[in-house]
């Protein structure tokens, strides 16, 4: 890596210019492939309205199989990340969701409760990596300042996700009897699709670091590189060749524990809402399956937008913990008046709060750009795994 130059208003022309062409270039391509992910993990959800019944599950058997994706996942995703820096960002992202594609399209051959249980727990190990390996690799393009509003420019994809299949949802499932598939079997085979063709053009696009990219000039090039290694001295970190030595230094690191243990129980709660969103919206209401795809639909629009801004406000800032802390208090506050029968009109922010949190979480442990931080980024990914157990 190259080392920091000082700053001249060139250098803030041409730094500008390399962020903008990060963004446009990386920014929504990764923001396609964590929809498809998210998209995949819980179509359960509505795909369960009619494959329960089809296929004689109880409560107890569809419980189990939701959570056990995750068990797969959280077990998976520091090797997987560990493969990712060995291999490189573009093979390694583009091998997850060519893999995790055809599993999600498997879904649709399960029969027993076995199989639901053993296809689920393949696709948390498919998918493990792709999320924690994507913050690590925009670690590798931004810089500090810069990377709250890059997290949330493709974070926006997990509600965006959830606008998109309550969307699609109904219409996929009222193709129940065409070429003798029931509906939740084209709803599965259909959402399996984006992440096989996302992966194709991963391995064609996505360049693992500033030097393989041919659409940056040498002095854009330059910029991000000093900037990200001035950052990374300014910080204080560094990343030793002893896997064991940076493990324990993270490990030891009281910051990342807390996160860990906030983000385990903020995930708890948004899986717990999306795994029975379509069900409980149902039963309280008794709209159709449509209707109660708009609701999760608009749930979503809700919380891109203030994703979005939240995350630029606390860039602009440069304000961190106040941008986290009101909103689990929100979350349980929605959480208690929604079991009190209080209806519908707060339940936009249960996807808000969750999603402003999100990013400016990350972007706490993320001021540093070393093999380090994708261990910080791995823990606290694996710790809402297992929340969301």
């Amino acid at each position: 890596m190259l080392s920091a130059a000082p700053v001249s208003p060139d250098d803030e022309s041409t730094g500008r210019s390399a962020i903008r062409k990060a963004t446009l270039r990386l920014v929504p391509l990764i923001a396609l492939g964590y929809g498809a992910a998210y998209m995949d993990r819980i179509n359960i959800s509505f795909a369960s309205l009619k494959m329960n019944t089809d296929l004689g599950f109880s409560p107890i058997v569809y419980g189990t199989g939701a959570g056990l994706f995750f068990i797969s996942y959280a077990f998976s995703e520091i090797p997987s990340n560990l493969l990712l820096v060995r291999f490189g960002a573009r093979r390694w992202l583009a091998r997850i969701m060519l893999t995790w594609g055809l599993l999600a399209m498997g879904m649709m051959f399960v029969r027993t409760p076995t199989q639901f249980y053993t296809m689920r727990f393949l696709l948390g190990f498919a998918e493990a990596g792709f999320f924690p390996g994507v913050l690590f690799y925009l670690t590798q393009w931004f810089p500090p300042e810069h990377r709250a509003r890059a997290i949330s420019r493709f974070y926006i994809a997990l509600p965006l996700s959830s606008t998109v299949m309550g969307s699609v949802a109904s219409a996929l499932l009222s193709l129940d009897g065409r070429l003798h598939l029931a509906g939740w079997q084209w709803l599965f085979l259909v959402e399996g699709i984006p992440p096989l063709i996302l992966s194709i053009i991963f391995l064609r696009y996505l360049p693992d670091n500033p030097a393989d990219a041919a659409w940056l000039t040498r002095s854009e090039c330059f910029w991000l590189e000093a900037r990200l290694a001035s950052a990374e001295s300014e910080s204080g970190a560094h990343s030793s060749e002893n896997l064991w030595q940076d493990l324990a230094r993270t490990l030891s690191d009281i910051r990342v524990l807390l996160l860990c243990v906030f983000w385990f129980c903020m995930l708890t709660v948004l899986y717990a809402w999306s795994f029975s969103a379509p069900a409980i919206l149902i039963q309280l209401t008794g709209i159709s399956i449509g209707q109660a795809g708009t609701i999760i639909a608009i749930i979503g629009l809700f919380g891109a937008a203030s994703m979005l801004f939240t995350a630029a406000h606390s860039d602009r800032t440069g304000e961190r913990t106040f941008h986290i802390a009101p909103y689990p208090k929100l979350q349980a506050f929605i959480a208690k008046a929604m079991d009190l029968g209080e209806q519908y009109g707060c339940i936009p922010q249960l996807s808000t709060g969750d999603g402003w949190a999100s990013v400016i979480l990350y972007d706490r442990t993320s001021g540093r750009a070393t093999e380090a931080d994708a261990r910080v980024a791995q823990l606290l990914s694996t710790a809402a795994g297992d929340g969301e157990v």
